[in-house]
């Protein structure tokens, strides 16, 4: 029954991000390994939309390490351990907290020895800039207390990066890369244990991700402002930042056809439009979680608002009527997600 339930609640959300996203592109999903233990080391930009990506795009059922502070409440609790959510302690959750995290990385260490998979962010933060932040040294206390009880365990670290074209809009665009697996009994020996793999891990963030120098942070924005898709292909973008070749002349304008769809959006979906700005945008408490928080309104009102109007219509018309009404409406909504229109007034 947990196996149902926590297939059904995979793919509600999966579907989801289908109607909220233009588009989600998964780039070598084959390297992560379907079985033996496995640590899955993403970039972290855009708070809990970095988590559900990954939960519902990766082959495995793997375990996340997740901030501490969001475990409050018996009911979350119960939610956040069925979804084999494991809290993890940082200085800003207060220093007399630090020494839970032994216990935490006890357990990381017991499941990695069941050929369990991991998932966590190494930044330890998350910011929508792009570039991959330095990494802290959590996740290396993990794979030192694993090794401690089996140190020939075979484990290996995926790195994934996750990109986004605009990441605090609906209607936005996703591409994952998954890098080759980093066998952790190549760095076994080594003086500089630690510190080598925190670097290899680092090296293939930033391959996997755009990486912008934080000296030419501003200048490169400004250059690929207009041209936002280019960060879906980290590669390319990489490229055009280490051999300052970027496109030439101006993006193009908006076309009136793209202003028009945006129009009709927002027209037929006024009501929810209305709700989200004025009472549920201005208390998003960073920008780093404004797509999470439309995303779960989206995910709220939509079923609502979709119930409700069925209901509306099925009293005065028939139920074919009513329900090829609330289907069309659906449809539309998710063609012109599909093709790129919704806009933010928020550019990163």
């Amino acid at each position: 029954m947990k196996h149902l339930a926590y297939f059904l609640i995979k793919y509600w959300i999966r579907a989801g991000l289908f109607c909220y996203y233009q588009k989600i592109e998964v780039v070598g999903s084959e390297r992560i390994p379907e079985k033996g233990p496995v640590l899955i080391l993403s970039n972290h930009q855009n708070a809990l939309m970095d988590v559900l990506l990954l939960a519902t795009r990766c082959k495995r059922k793997p375990w996340f390490i997740t901030r501490s502070d969001i475990f409050k409440g018996s009911v979350l609790n119960s939610l956040f351990g069925f979804l084999q959510m494991i809290p993890i302690y940082r200085i800003r959750d207060g220093k007399a907290n630090l020494y839970k995290n032994q216990a935490i990385f006890e357990r990381c260490s017991e499941l990695l020895l069941n050929g369990e998979a991991i998932l966590l962010f190494p930044e330890a933060n998350h910011s929508l800039k792009r570039r991959v932040r330095p990494l802290s040294k959590g996740f290396t206390r993990i794979i030192m207390t694993a090794l401690e009880k089996d140190p020939k365990m075979k484990l290996q670290l995926v790195p994934i990066g996750q990109n986004y074209m605009k990441p605090s809009q609906s209607g936005d665009a996703a591409s994952l890369y998954v890098g080759n697996p980093i066998e952790v009994q190549e760095f076994m020996g080594s003086s500089k244990f630690v510190g080598d793999v925190k670097q290899e891990v680092f090296k293939a963030l930033t391959a996997l991700t755009t990486h912008i120098p934080e000296n030419e942070y501003e200048d490169v924005i400004s250059k690929l402002e207009g041209r936002e898709s280019l960060y879906l292909k980290p590669d390319a973008v990489n490229m055009m930042i280490s051999e300052r070749s970027f496109p030439k002349g101006k993006p193009q304008k908006v076309k009136v056809a793209n202003t028009v769809s945006r129009a009709l959006f927002y027209s037929l979906n006024f009501p929810l439009v209305v709700l989200w700005r004025t009472f549920i945008k201005p208390k998003v408490p960073e920008v780093e979680f404004e797509a999470t928080f439309k995303f779960g309104f989206a995910m709220i009102t939509y079923p609502l608002f979709y119930g409700i109007l069925l209901t509306i219509l099925w009293k005065y018309f028939d139920v074919k009527t009513a329900c090829l009404t609330v289907l069309g409406h659906a449809v539309i909504n998710i063609i012109l997600v599909k093709i790129g229109i919704t806009s933010s007034d928020r550019r990163k």
